[in-house]
């Protein structure tokens, strides 16, 4: 989950204009859907503004690059963005509130939220959500998050000309904070990794400070390929156990109060170049399909977009006004039932998703729904024969989306899982199968990749699994829940190749 922090500037205004008035709820709005060839905005910026917004990202992908051969809404892993012109109306979804934009990304889909008021400029946002959609494309690398940020600011202050994309300008808000504020000591920008738990001022001089150490960097990059191997040699030492600083060092061949000093007198000079790249602006095949929504239509977008924010009363909200609707009836079920299952409410979302199926069988997001819920069961099973039970009714789930559907990696992801859950070693063999495609479906995401290893290891492919949890652990390179178990992996490989 990754996010555009509002300036320093903006939270100012933002905290004297705290009181607000009273305003129409957001699911009153007059919401609407434009799609282009490549995005799906659902949106109450109005037609114009929300073309407007669809232009820039269609220029953007066109001059940047964009490894999927799909639309981003008909991908396998689909993209749903979502607009909003009031700060109140963004809280209200569950966003932040010191944030402008978020991209979350799973195996299902990857999803962005911006807030395009009088404080944001929606444009700037929306590039900078897409920006980090193309660093998730981009291949198997995780980036640093002073990395993340700061080049997804980099690519995102931009304007379009007759027949160029101009980007690397220079954004007005972070020059204002790197004169005003605090500066953080880049010891603590590269190793920072959760950005949630910066206070607002914290949060804009890091901001800040990545764009400008990243606009340095490429002011000094041969070229693209060069910055590619640069971060890769960073991440690879941090992985190995280096501190982020002689990562960097090492990495970029410049010690860090050599950096510092380089960067003050970068910011003082303000020579930002900015660079172009050639486009067809004018974009003469760009259409736009719009329709209006429904207010359950769009109760239903916003409680899917609640949910991904973990704001379950809210999301119920939504989802019990869409249950008056015979034809979305069902995925408000389904939707509940996912409410129900947050909660713990076993009996009462079973009977939600068995509703939800009983509407609409044929339906493959709400089986997928379905196989999620036993899945958290599954997980959450008290013992063998209670597990193994769950993972056949995952099985079942699973199953019945594959007649509707071809298979997702979150399908293929959550079938591995089923076979070895059920613990029935004969299954193991398809068990592979299925995580090695979710693995090539969806490389960034590491909870296949570990139930793979702990598959091969029941194979006794020991080699394959050490080589998979080994790159677990060069993708990830920051301490957490997915490192401590790719270790424990390794361990368990090394004791059971250990002879006796």
């Amino acid at each position: 989950m990754l996010r555009v922090l509002i300036s320093l500037v903006t939270v100012i205004l933002l905290t004297v204009s705290s009181v607000s008035v009273a305003a129409t709820p957001i699911d009153e709005r007059e919401w609407i859907e434009v799609r282009s060839d490549n995005f799906k905005i659902y949106s109450v910026l109005g037609e114009d503004r929300s073309v407007e917004l669809l232009r820039h990202l269609e220029v953007m992908r066109g001059s940047l690059g964009d490894s999927s051969e799909q639309s981003t809404w008909q991908s396998g892993v689909p993209t749903v963005i979502v607009a909003v012109d009031n700060h109140d109306d963004y809280e209200a979804i569950g966003a932040p509130a010191n944030s402008a934009g978020f991209f979350f990304s799973d195996l299902r889909e990857n999803a962005i939220v911006i807030d395009d008021s009088d404080v944001a400029s929606g444009i700037q946002i929306i590039l900078h959500e897409y920006a980090h959609y193309l660093n998730k494309q981009s291949g198997r690398i995780r980036y640093p998050r002073w990395y993340e940020e700061g080049n997804a600011e980099y690519l995102s202050h931009s304007r379009l000309h007759e027949q160029a994309f101009e980007y690397a300008m220079t954004p007005k808000q972070h020059v204002a904070t790197l004169h005003f504020a605090q500066w953080l000591p880049y010891s603590d920008v590269l190793k920072m990794s959760d950005t949630m738990a910066l206070g607002p001022l914290e949060g804009a001089a890091f901001y800040a400070q990545s764009w400008l150490l990243v606009h340095y960097l490429q002011s000094r990059s041969a070229s693209e390929q060069s910055m590619q191997d640069k971060l890769t040699t960073y991440t690879n030492a941090i992985s190995k156990g280096q501190s982020h600083v002689v990562a960097f060092e090492l990495a970029f061949a410049m010690d860090i109060e050599e950096l510092e000093q380089e960067l003050m007198q970068y910011y003082l000079d303000r020579q930002f170049a900015s660079r172009q790249v050639p486009a067809d602006t004018a974009l003469p095949d760009f259409r736009t399909r719009v329709r209006e929504l429904s207010r359950v239509e769009a109760q239903l977008v916003l409680a899917r977009m609640a949910l991904r924010f973990e704001n379950i009363d809210q999301a119920e909200t939504w989802f019990s006004g869409v249950l008056a609707d015979q034809d979305l009836r069902a995925h408000a079920e389904a939707g509940l039932g996912r409410v129900l299952g947050f909660r713990g409410e076993i009996e009462a979302a079973s009977k939600r998703f068995d509703n939800a199926i009983h509407l609409m069988a044929w339906d493959f997001v709400i089986w997928m729904d379905y196989a999620q819920y036993w899945a958290q069961r599954v997980a959450l099973a008290p013992d063998y024969k209670s597990r193994e039970k769950f993972a056949s009714e995952l099985l079942h789930a699973l199953e019945s989306a594959l007649t509707i559907n071809e298979a997702t990696p979150e399908l293929n992801s959550l079938m591995g899982y089923a076979h070895i859950a059920k613990g029935d070693r004969d299954q193991i063999s398809e068990a592979i199968g299925y995580l090695e495609a979710a693995a090539e479906g969806a490389p960034h995401d590491q909870a296949s990749r570990l139930l793979l290893a702990n598959a091969y290891i029941f194979e006794g492919r020991f080699i394959e699994a050490r080589e998979v949890a080994e790159s677990v652990l060069r993708f990830e390179h920051e301490p957490n829940a997915i490192t401590d178990a790719a270790q424990q992996l390794l361990s368990d490989i090394a004791d059971l190749q250990r002879p006796y």
